[in-house]
């Protein structure tokens, strides 16, 4: 997990389409393949780690 600082990284933020913040994005070969936005409970990031490792 890397945390990127958006005012200091527009082009990457860019990139990635990020809209708001926080915003959390699961890269597969340098591409972002699922987001999970806004402020969330650890509750929900966990489920929502687990789900995509389902996935995998």
């Amino acid at each position: 997990m890397v945390q990127v600082n958006t005012d200091e990284s527009p082009t990457l933020s860019g990139r990635f389409g990020v809209r708001g913040i926080p915003v959390l994005h699961l890269l597969r070969n340098g591409k972002s393949v699922e987001q999970l936005p806004g402020a969330q409970q650890a509750e929900a990031v966990v489920s929502w780690f687990r789900r995509l490792q389902a996935k995998s």
